[in-house]
């Protein structure tokens, strides 16, 4: 895939690491769909800067949980720009939940906010890229291959994206390339506890934090890999490694 001049949606594209990838992508020439839900701020942020790289950018506000908003994200993005070349499925939802307090609200939330927002749009852009040709990249965790304690529901949701950018890669193919990025310790939200930062700092390989911009060049890669479908690429510094090389 030559992306300048392609058209992305990036979902949950405003802030964090949506935002970065939006805005590399721009920098490479890639017209760009900006979904966001109640982030409006950022969003004209981000917009602002992903047209000053010189590039069409627009603004969809959706749930794409649901599936309705999920498929009108799709469709508006076709009707506007007559293509698409590119969705990367960022929106998601991470919230510790010790095991004794998980509820049903706290299952179904991870399972709608990770693994819905990732199948809708991959559904509805899947039947379009597959007459035409196109790159889907999802937003795993490392957390889906090496699961933590106490986050039972969001490794268990973001388990299941892994599994399924594989059968999407099995369903789409030959036309359409399915991977994902999995990001390691890699802009940790706010408020969290600086020990536990730095102790999943140190459990790298690298002994360091990845940026925002490590994740957004694997994302461009795996958009731009003509032969790599059904991967689930760590972006973690070696921290799934870790204790192995001892």
């Amino acid at each position: 895939m030559i992306l300048r001049d392609a058209v992305a949606v990036v979902t949950g594209g405003a802030r964090r690491l949506g935002r970065s990838t939006t805005l590399e992508l721009a920098r490479a020439g890639c017209h760009v769909v900006i979904n966001y839900h109640r982030a409006a701020a950022a969003a004209e942020t981000t917009l602002r800067e992903a047209r000053a790289a010189g590039v069409r950018a627009e603004l969809f506000r959706a749930d794409v949980s649901r599936p309705a908003e999920a498929h009108a994200l799709i469709d508006s993005t076709i009707d506007r720009f007559g293509r698409l070349d590119l969705l990367v499925t960022n929106a998601g939802v991470f919230r510790r939940t010790p095991l004794g307090e998980v509820g049903p609200g706290d299952w179904d939330e991870m399972m709608r906010g990770n693994l819905d927002t990732t199948f809708y749009c991959a559904q509805r852009a899947g039947a379009f890229m597959r007459e035409r040709g196109g790159a889907i990249v999802a937003f795993a965790d490392v957390a889906a291959l090496r699961p933590w304690a106490q986050y039972v529901p969001y490794c268990v949701s973001k388990s299941c994206v892994a599994g399924l950018v594989e059968q999407l890669a099995i369903e789409l193919a030959p036309k359409v390339r399915v991977n994902a990025v999995a990001p390691g310790p890699v802009l940790f939200p706010e408020g969290f506890d600086p020990t536990l930062r730095q102790r999943e700092i140190d459990r790298t390989l690298l002994r360091r934090e990845g940026s925002p911009a490590d994740v957004a060049a694997a994302v461009l890669f795996l958009a731009q890999a003509d032969y790599i479908t059904g991967v689930v690429l760590p972006v973690d510094g070696g921290r799934l490694l870790f204790g192995r090389d001892r």
